[in-house]
């Protein structure tokens, strides 16, 4: 089984102990690291010095929003990250959401599955060693080339997408996809718009790996752990925009997300954490002793997932540090 790490990072840790659980990331089997961005840390800054301590572990993003860089420059430094890293690198992309988009980074929130296509075709030709020769809607780009030799011609690309359109994007020109509140059970309707976008292209389901982030709560009260996963979960229904929303319709569950969203949006925080069900939870969730979160795991497996990145909601750094012990893949 392929378990990675989502963020690396326990609540009052320093940076130096961020490395130290790197290396023993690594060291207990994990198939990767994860770092993401909205308004703290940058993800490719933190990947670069994990990098620096570590030999084999895979390192990548998850995500970086297109509309914070331009694509060449997303190039420059994801190229530069692989070769650094010998091969270790991917790049997670995402489109993020308009209130960070806008009043963060004070872009316009335009057409982002337009311009995640354009910004992919960029990093690919770069990529390749090509010149960088693009006219497109959101970039005119001519005559540059990356000046060096990247470490090799194809750099991983996984899109964070539960939207249908984003889905067949995903499909289309995707290496992996990156989901959050993927639930195994309720698979279906999501692949299919994947494997529609890859059969657009030419391509299978086979050439798109699937690798949700999942949180887990290693506990022996399951109904705890499910308690500290209310409020993430109803955060994202009623204070991330609608794609959340509509995705929880899409997987079934329309009339519990509606509750939830209601009381977000009245501001009612603590009755829209309340209002998120217990099978909601256990549906997207990884919650119990190390024995049952990994069978929890297999069910992620069976159902057709490549990759698990596992987001730790550990209060301090030895929670944190026994948690990957716990669950660690030599263990397994």
């Amino acid at each position: 089984m392929n378990v990675g790490i989502s963020g690396l990072k326990a609540p009052g840790g320093s940076w130096k102990d961020t490395l130290r659980m790197a290396k023993l990331a690594e060291e207990l089997g994990y198939s990767c690291i994860t770092m993401g961005e909205a308004w703290g840390e940058d993800a490719f800054t933190s990947l670069a010095q994990v990098a620096a301590v570590t030999e084999r572990i895979r390192i990548g993003t998850s995500i970086v929003p297109v509309y914070a860089r331009t694509p060449s420059n997303v190039a420059m430094t994801a190229l530069n990250m692989d070769l650094m890293s010998e091969g270790r690198f991917f790049l997670g992309l995402g489109a993020s959401g308009r209130l960070v988009i806008e009043d963060f980074h004070g872009e316009r929130f335009r057409k982002p599955l337009s311009r995640m296509r354009e910004y992919i075709s960029v990093i690919r030709k770069a990529a390749a060693g090509e010149r960088l020769n693009h006219e497109g809607e959101f970039f005119k780009l001519q005559r540059f080339r990356i000046r060096f030799q990247p470490y090799r011609s194809h750099l991983p690309i996984y899109i964070a997408s539960l939207t249908p359109a984003s889905l067949r994007l995903t499909g289309e020109v995707a290496d992996g996809w990156l989901p959050i509140f993927l639930a195994p059970s309720r698979m279906e309707p999501l692949v299919s718009d994947i494997e529609a976008g890859a059969k657009s292209a030419g391509r299978s389901l086979d050439d798109i790996s699937f690798c949700p982030q999942v949180s887990i709560y290693v506990t022996d009260d399951i109904e705890e752990g499910r308690n500290r996963e209310r409020p993430h979960i109803a955060f994202y229904i009623g204070g991330m925009g609608v794609f959340y929303h509509q995705y929880m319709h899409r997987i079934g569950f329309g009339e519990e997300a509606d509750r939830v969203r209601g009381a977000y949006l009245g501001r009612e925080r603590e009755l829209a954490a309340s209002l998120v069900t217990d099978e909601m939870v256990d549906a997207t969730t990884i919650i119990g002793t190390p024995e049952q979160c990994r069978e929890q795991m297999r069910a992620f497996f069976d159902a057709g997932v490549d990759e698990i990145r596992l987001v730790l909601n550990e209060t301090d750094v030895e929670s944190y540090i026994g948690v990957l012990r716990a669950v660690a893949p030599v263990n397994a």
